[in-house]
């Protein structure tokens, strides 16, 4: 996918609601495009050779191969690790105090798409040594495992070493409820009424969320390719409402 509009608001909303000492970007290409020359400014880059064993075991498909980065690069220096369609509506700073910090993916499990973390975590040591039994058949049929069921395992077992935010807080609303974000299609009157109620009500929880997680590969080719400044100007829905601002 190219470096769109949405991968700049994602660059643009985390520095403008969190103010960080320094943000970096983790990176094997180097992104090009328009966008990405107005995101570089906020950024620290870094390049890297993303991990292809953990005990031995082959991180075939670059879904584990992130797992396993962001575990160690986390251990190593604690901080806030953020995917690129991860768009921040205020500060994480309350949050902070904590050790690990992870976010309910529905009631399903806990994602990583957001993660805070000290540095040398217990929660993340128990998390890696999980890796001792990866499985992989070089696709991704694993991920939802690995990334999602085994945080909610160790949390379930040791939650004296994490804290975790409702579902509300970083993972909403799911991948199956974009209308919550990017608006209803009502067929009559009846319906734009009660769609108007609706969509001020997801608009209040909305406001009161951390950020908002895009699902890019689900999500890309219906409602974030086509993302620009215009459609910000132009269109009247929850997304635009929330970062109109971000435009000039």
């Amino acid at each position: 996918m190219p470096f769109s509009f949405m991968h700049y608001l994602s660059v643009r909303t985390a520095y403008e609601c969190n103010k960080p000492d320094e943000m970096m970007l983790y990176y094997k290409y180097e992104p090009k495009g328009e966008w990405w020359e107005k995101s570089r400014r906020y950024l620290t880059l870094e390049k890297i050779e993303p991990p292809t064993r953990i005990f031995g075991n082959p991180l075939c498909h670059f879904a584990h191969q992130l797992d396993v980065f962001r575990i160690d690069l986390l251990l190593k220096y604690g901080g806030i690790f953020l995917d690129m369609d991860v768009i921040c509506l205020k500060s994480f700073r309350p949050l902070l105090k904590y050790e690990y910090v992870m976010g309910w993916e529905g009631d399903s499990g806990l994602c990583t798409a957001v993660l805070l973390s000290s540095p040398n975590s217990e929660f993340l040591k128990i998390l890696r040594e999980k890796y001792k039994n990866f499985r992989s058949k070089g696709q991704d049929e694993f991920w939802n495992e690995n990334a999602v069921i085994w945080p909610k395992v160790v949390a379930d077992q040791r939650p004296d070493l994490i804290h975790t935010v409702n579902k509300y807080a970083f993972f909403w609303p799911l991948s199956c409820s974009p209308h919550k974000i990017w608006g209803r299609h009502p067929k009559n009157t009846l319906d734009r009424v009660l769609n108007h109620f609706k969509d001020q009500f997801d608009y209040m929880i909305l406001k009161r969320s951390f950020c908002i997680h895009l699902w890019e590969s689900l999500w890309w080719d219906k409602y974030l390719k086509s993302l620009s400044p215009n459609y910000l100007q132009s269109k009247n829905n929850n997304f635009t409402r929330l970062f109109r601002k971000y435009i000039s």
